[in-house]
């Protein structure tokens, strides 16, 4: 900024570059300079009116335009960062949102102007269950179009283990009357309904102890 005043000033105490003579006097040099060192873009060129007057009074003018442009991409101070999140069976939205909403946890800056941000965010990649992850792409805009990018990944996992309600078992008389108990349900809070797999124990010889055991794995293979 403060070269882009130097260079304003100079441009308009050597008016523009243009010259004029006057066979009978000197002459003075004056313009119609707003003051404006606002930064522009492509279509904000302003026109300054230079006059040259001799001492009687007599004037010529000529007119020139400057533009103050950016051209400079705003600086990523911090890139985004990736974020895992544990699966709560409803797309984690919550998360999600206050990820992107901040940006992926990026900042940037920009000497001359306000920024925007915006991303590329479309979906979740259908994962096991509930789970899934985004690749995304944030991207900071001044008010000239320069833009800088940063990129990050959200992934929701699931490392929880299904939980399965305790069975008590029974106690029958006779061996011909133990019959396979009915597994319990498990719902999975990621992964839905779970069939589990099951085995059982060698029949006792007589009295004793026949096992059923029931196996849940969900499909992250907790």
């Amino acid at each position: 900024i403060e070269n882009t005043v130097d260079n304003l000033s100079n441009w308009l105490t050597n008016n523009a570059g243009v010259t004029a003579s006057d066979n009978c006097s000197a002459i003075t040099w004056s313009n119609d300079y707003g003051s404006d060192d606002s930064v522009q873009c492509d279509n904000g060129a302003i026109t300054v009116t230079f006059t040259a007057t001799d001492e009687c009074g007599n004037i010529s003018t000529t007119s020139a335009t400057y533009l103050i442009k950016d051209t400079d991409a705003p600086n990523i101070t911090q890139q985004a960062s990736d974020l895992t999140v544990e699966c709560d069976g409803a797309g984690n939205t919550t998360d999600l949102n206050n990820w992107l909403t901040s940006n992926g946890g990026a900042t940037a800056s920009d000497t001359c102007s306000t920024i925007s941000w915006s991303n590329d965010f479309s979906a979740l990649s259908d994962g096991c269950g509930e789970t899934g992850s985004a690749t995304v792409t944030f991207t900071t805009t001044d008010a000239c179009g320069n833009e800088s990018s940063t990129t990050a990944t959200f992934t929701i996992e699931d490392t929880t283990p299904p939980v399965v309600p305790n069975y008590t078992g029974s106690t029958v008389q006779c061996l011909k009357d133990a019959v396979q108990p009915t597994a319990p349900v498990v719902n999975d809070v990621c992964g839905g309904n779970i069939i589990p797999s099951i085995t059982e124990s060698a029949d006792p010889d007589c009295e004793g102890t026949k096992e059923y055991t029931f196996t849940y794995t969900d499909c992250a293979g907790n």
